[in-house]
């Protein structure tokens, strides 16, 4: 990143099991905050991924932009997002 030198080239967190370094992604946010510029979120329901810290670093670094959400089969999609909405929500108070 430090080569691009440019204002529009960013990075998108991916939300992935390689972000994690003993369990942690405050490693890898740390070394990548100054050049993310979206979130993808695939999976709120999943405990394994430390989302309660990611939004919690997140909220410290001031992010103001979007999180992208990747929504799986539902039998009701609807249902999903209602309840995905209240978990970012409550993430991101938290």
């Amino acid at each position: 990143m430090n080569a691009t030198r440019h204002d529009s080239v960013g990075l998108c967190w991916n939300s992935n099991p390689a972000d994690l370094v003993n369990g942690s992604v405050k490693p890898s946010f740390d070394l990548l905050r100054p050049w993310i510029t979206n979130v993808h979120i695939n999976e709120l329901a999943d405990d394994r991924y430390p989302w309660r810290e990611l939004f919690a670093l997140l909220r410290r670094s001031k992010y103001e932009r979007y999180t992208l959400c990747e929504v799986g089969e539902s039998k009701d999609p609807e249902r999903f997002l209602r309840w995905d909405r209240a978990r970012w929500q409550e993430l991101f108070r938290a």
